[in-house]
C-alpha cells in the first residue's frame, strides 16, 4: 500500500516551496566553495551569477505555456538528483578537459561548469515558480513567505553544515530534501526511493566527489584533506612532492629569498588553501630556547622588520602553518598574538600536526586567536612593537558570495590607520606583497596605501616613516609611527647586505631616483596615465587587488598581464554585458510573444514595479554584506546573519502582506525607503560604538538592525502580485529574478566605481520608484 497522501494538501505545497528555496540557496552558497577550488574565484562568481538566472527563466516558459499537473513533483525529483550530479560533473570536467599553458581551465570547460551549476537551479527554480503560480489571489503571500523562510533557514544552516561535512558531500546529500518533497507532492515511492539511494550511494562511494585536480595542478601526492566553510585545506610532504616532480631544492621555502640564503635541511609540510594559497608547516621540536636551526628564516624578506627594529611584543595577521610565528620566536619576541582567519587551520596544525609543528600555536609566549585580523586588532589593547602581515591570500570566493576577496578588508586606508594606532611609540608595521611578475602592481598599491594612511594620521613627511626592502618577487614595506633614524636606516642597509636583499627606500642622497620615490612624490598619477586605478583603497571601495577601471576599455591580454585579479575585472565586464543583454531581451520579450503572453492594462507598470524591487533588493543586500563583514569579522558569519535575518524578516512580512492588502500598501509603502535610509545612516556610528563588543552581542545587534527591514521589504512582492493581478504572475516572477541577478552583478561594478555606500543609496531610490509605481494609476487591484 502506497503510504503517501492521495492528494497534496496546501501544507505540502508550503513545505515544498520552503524545501526548494532551501535547496537553491544552500546549493548556491556551497557550490561557490567547490568552484573556488577548481576555478579562479572570478569564474566561480560568474558561474553562480549566470546560474541564478535559472530561477527567473522558468517564469518566461510558464508565462507562455502553463505547466501540467505532474510537472512539479518531477521537477523536484530531478532537481534533487541534479545537485550531486552537477558536483560529480564539475569535478570530472576540471580533471579531464584541457588546460591552457598557464594551467588554467580552458574556456569551454568553464562554460561546461557553468552549465552544470545551471541545471539544478533551473529545475528547482521552475518548481518554486510553479508553486507561486498555483497560489491564487491572497494565497500567494503565504506561499512567497514560505519561500523566503526556507531560504533564510538555508542561510543560517550552511555555515554549521559546511563545518561538519565536506562541501561536495553536503551538496550531494541535501539533494535528498527535494526528493522527499517530490514524494510528498505525488512522485511514486519507488522512483523517490531509487533517487534517494542514488544520492546516498554517490555520497559514500570513494571517488566521484573527491577533488583530484585543483585550479593549477593535478594532485599527485598523498595528502590530508579538510573542508571548512572558507577553504578546502590540503596538507602534504614538500620533499615527497618535489621528488615526484623531479625537483631538488635544499634551501627551504622562502617567499622573497635573499641571494645569500644558506641551505636548510629542516623538513616541511605544505598547507594549501583552495589549491593556490599555500603556507609551509615547519618541523619544530617546541624548544624556543634553542632555535639555531631556523636561521634560514631570516633570509626571507618578509622577516626584515624583525632585524631593523627588533621587537618583544608582536601581532601576526594570518598564522597559517606557523612560519611567521617561528620567525618571531627566532627573533627573540616573547609575546606573540596570532590572528588566524580559518579555525580549521589552527585546529589541524594543533592536532594532526601537533608533534611535527611543535604545537606552534600554543608555544610559550604565543597566543592564538581565531579571528579576522582587523576584528582582532580592534579589540586588542595594542602597544605592539611589530605587526606583521605577509602575503595574506586565499584566492577564494567567500560564502558571502561577494566578488571581493576576503583579504581586501586588510588593505584599506582605515585598516592601515588602525594598525598604526595599535603600535607602540617605537612600533613598526611590516607588510609584504608581490612587487614583480603578474602581481607586480600590489607593491605599488602598498606604497600608496601606506603613504595615505600616514598622512591621514597627521604625518607630513611619509617618506621618512618608510623603509622598503625587496628580494626576488616580494617587497616588504615597513611603516613607523616615528621617523626612522639614521642608525636604523644603516641597520636596514646592513641587513640587506648580509641577507642578499635590496634596499628600495630610502636611497643614498647621491643615488638616482627610483620608482618608489616617484610614487611617494606623484602618488597614483603615473599609474592613472597607464589606465590603472592605484588610488589607495578605502572601506567603502576596498578593491586592493583590482587595479583596472571597471568601466574602462582594455583588452583581455592586457588584463592577464597584470594578473589573475585584473583578469577578474575583465570577466566581470563580460558578465555585465551578458546579463544586461539577457535581462533586456527578457524584459522586451512581450513584443515578440505578443500573441502568447497575456497582457492586462497594468502590464508595463507591473513589469516596471517587479523590475525595480528585483534590482533594489540586491543593491541593498550586497553593500550591506560588505559592511557587516567588517563588523562581524568573518564573511561566512556575515552571510549567515545578514542573509538569514533579511530573508527571515522578509518571509514573515510576506506572510502577513495579504492582511495589509493593497489599500494598506498604498498607505504605508513609504516606510520602506525611510527605514532603508535610516539604517544606511545609522550603520557607521553604531558599528564604531560597538565594534569592540563580544561576537554574540554584535550578532544580536546585526539581527535587530536587519530583520525589521527585511520584514518591511517582504511585503513588496506579494502586494505587487495582489496589485497587478494573477494573469502575468509567471512573467513578473521572471522579470524580478532576472533583474535581481543583473543587480547582483552590476552592484559590484558600481561599487568599484562609486563605493558601496552609493550603491546602497541607489537601492533606496529603487524602492522609492517601486512605491510610486505601486500607488500610481489604480488599474486592477484585488482587495485582501
Amino acid at each position: 500500500m502506497d503510504p503517501r497522501p492521495a492528494a497534496a494538501a496546501p501544507a505540502n505545497r508550503l513545505l515544498a516551496i520552503a524545501i526548494a528555496a532551501f535547496a537553491v540557496l544552500f546549493f548556491q552558497i556551497a557550490v561557490t566553495r567547490v568552484l573556488s577550488v577548481v576555478l579562479w574565484y572570478h569564474w566561480a562568481f560568474l558561474s553562480v551569477s549566470l546560474a541564478m538566472l535559472g530561477l527567473g527563466a522558468p517564469g518566461v516558459w510558464f508565462a507562455i505555456r502553463r505547466p501540467g499537473p505532474r510537472t512539479l513533483p518531477w521537477l523536484l525529483l530531478t532537481g534533487g538528483l541534479a545537485m550531486p550530479g552537477s558536483i560529480v560533473a564539475i569535478l570530472a570536467i576540471t580533471l579531464h578537459l584541457g588546460h591552457d599553458k598557464f594551467g588554467d581551465l580552458g574556456p569551454w570547460a568553464v562554460v561546461a561548469c557553468m552549465g552544470c551549476v545551471l541545471v539544478p537551479m533551473l529545475l528547482l527554480g521552475a518548481a518554486v515558480c510553479i508553486l507561486l503560480l498555483e497560489a491564487p489571489g491572497a494565497q500567494v503571500a503565504r506561499m512567497y513567505g514560505a519561500d523566503l523562510i526556507g531560504a533564510s533557514i538555508a542561510a543560517a544552516a550552511v555555515l554549521p553544515v559546511l563545518s561538519w561535512l565536506p562541501t561536495p558531500i553536503a551538496c550531494a546529500l541535501f539533494g535528498l530534501l527535494p526528493v522527499w518533497a517530490a514524494w510528498r507532492c505525488g512522485v511514486g515511492i519507488v522512483a523517490a526511493g531509487l533517487a534517494a539511494a542514488a544520492i546516498v550511494g554517490v555520497s559514500v562511494v570513494d571517488g566521484p566527489l573527491q577533488v583530484k585536480r585543483s585550479k593549477l595542478y593535478l594532485e599527485i601526492v598523498d595528502m590530508y584533506e579538510r573542508w571548512t566553510p572558507t577553504a578546502r585545506l590540503t596538507f602534504f610532504d614538500v620533499q615527497e612532492a618535489q621528488a615526484k616532480l623531479g625537483i631538488k631544492d635544499e634551501r627551504g621555502h622562502a617567499w622573497g629569498r635573499g641571494s645569500k640564503a644558506p641551505l636548510s635541511s629542516v623538513q616541511q609540510f605544505w598547507m594549501e588553501q583552495d589549491g593556490t594559497a599555500g603556507t609551509p608547516i615547519t618541523r619544530f621540536d617546541g624548544d624556543v630556547k634553542d632555535m639555531s636551526e631556523f636561521e634560514f628564516l631570516l633570509y626571507d624578506v618578509t622577516a626584515a622588520g624583525y632585524e631593523v627594529r627588533p621587537p618583544k611584543r608582536v601581532a601576526i595577521i594570518g598564522g597559517g602553518g606557523g612560519r611567521d610565528i617561528l620567525t618571531a620566536l627566532k627573533s627573540g619576541a616573547g609575546d606573540v598574538d596570532v590572528a588566524e582567519f580559518n579555525a580549521g587551520v589552527v585546529e589541524t596544525v594543533s592536532t594532526r600536526y601537533r608533534e611535527f609543528a611543535g604545537d606552534i600555536y600554543h608555544a610559550p609566549g604565543v597566543h592564538a586567536h581565531t579571528s579576522e585580523g582587523r576584528s582582532f586588532l580592534t579589540r586588542s589593547p595594542g602597544n605592539y612593537d611589530l605587526i606583521q602581515i605577509s602575503l595574506i591570500d586565499s584566492w577564494a570566493a567567500t560564502a558571502a558570495g561577494a566578488y571581493t576577496l576576503a583579504e581586501n578588508n586588510l588593505y584599506t586606508v582605515e585598516a592601515f590607520r588602525l594598525y598604526l594606532d595599535k603600535l607602540g611609540p617605537n612600533g613598526v608595521l611590516s607588510t609584504s606583497r608581490w612587487r614583480s611578475g603578474v602581481f607586480g602592481l600590489e607593491g605599488d598599491r602598498l606604497v600608496l596605501l601606506g603613504r595615505a594612511a600616514l598622512r591621514q594620521n597627521g604625518v607630513t613627511d611619509p617618506a621618512s616613516h618608510m623603509i622598503a626592502i625587496g628580494a626576488d618577487k616580494v617587497s616588504t614595506l615597513l611603516l613607523s609611527r616615528r621617523p626612522f633614524d639614521v642608525a636604523e636606516i644603516e641597520r636596514a642597509r646592513a641587513v640587506c647586505e648580509q641577507r642578499g636583499f635590496e634596499l628600495l627606500h630610502p636611497l643614498p642622497v647621491a643615488a638616482a631616483p627610483r620608482h618608489i620615490e616617484s610614487l611617494l612624490r606623484d602618488g597614483a598619477a603615473e599609474g592613472e596615465a597607464r589606465g590603472l586605478m592605484l588610488a589607495p583603497p578605502t572601506d567603502d571601495k576596498p578593491f586592493f587587488f583590482q587595479s583596472l577601471p571597471i568601466f574602462g576599455r582594455f583588452d583581455l591580454e592586457f588584463a592577464r598581464q597584470q594578473g589573475v585579479n585584473e583578469e577578474g575585472v575583465a570577466t566581470l565586464q563580460l558578465l555585465m554585458m551578458v546579463v544586461t543583454g539577457f535581462t533586456l531581451l527578457l524584459f522586451f520579450a512581450p513584443f515578440l510573444l505578443v500573441r502568447r503572453l497575456a497582457r492586462g492594462p497594468q502590464f508595463w507598470r507591473g513589469s516596471s514595479y517587479f523590475a525595480a524591487i528585483g534590482l533594489s533588493f540586491m543593491l541593498i543586500e550586497i553593500p550591506w554584506l560588505q559592511r557587516f563583514v567588517l563588523y562581524l569579522g568573518h564573511p561566512s558569519i556575515a552571510a549567515a546573519v545578514v542573509i538569514g535575518a533579511l530573508l527571515l524578516g522578509a518571509g514573515l512580512g510576506a506572510s502577513r502582506a495579504a492582511r495589509l492588502g493593497v489599500d494598506g500598501g498604498r498607505r504605508w509603502w513609504w516606510l520602506v525607503p525611510i527605514g532603508l535610509g535610516a539604517v544606511n545612516l545609522l550603520m557607521s556610528p553604531l558599528f564604531a560604538a560597538t565594534l569592540g563588543a563580544a561576537e554574540a552581542v554584535r550578532i544580536v545587534i546585526s539581527i535587530a538592525l536587519v530583520m525589521p527591514i527585511g520584514f518591511l521589504l517582504g511585503h513588496f512582492f506579494p502586494l505587487g502580485m495582489l496589485r497587478f493581478g494573477d494573469e502575468a504572475k509567471a512573467w513578473y516572477w521572471a522579470i524580478n529574478g532576472a533583474c535581481g541577478v543583473l543587480a547582483g552583478v552590476c552592484s559590484l561594478a558600481l561599487a568599484m566605481a562609486f563605493g558601496f555606500l552609493a550603491v546602497a543609496w541607489m537601492g533606496v531610490i529603487g524602492y522609492l520608484i517601486a512605491g510610486l509605481l505601486f500607488v500610481g494609476s489604480q488599474g486592477r487591484a484585488r482587495a485582501a
